[in-house]
């Protein structure tokens, strides 16, 4: 892998790249294999009717309305309350 770093100044270049040209002969006898990757799990998506997942978001939409509702008048009834 090669990481091309363009904030660096002329000097660091030139210094990286003479030491990569000094250990060359190295790399001819190097072995470089890359890491193995993690198996990503299949997903398998339950087949679902669309009248159902509608239903489903209107019923969860409804609760989350009816509780702000809620809480909202009882924060309303302290205030007047007080």
């Amino acid at each position: 892998m090669v990481i091309i770093n363009f904030s660096d100044t002329k000097r660091q270049s030139f210094l990286r790249g003479f030491e990569k040209g000094l250990t060359a002969p190295i790399l001819l006898y190097g072995y470089f294999q890359a890491p193995n990757a993690n198996m990503i799990p299949q997903i398998t998506v339950q087949p679902i009717a669309i009248s159902e997942v509608l239903e489903n978001d209107w019923k969860t939409i409804g609760a989350n309305l009816r509780n702000a509702i809620e809480r909202h008048g009882k924060e309303d009834n302290t205030k007047t309350t007080t």
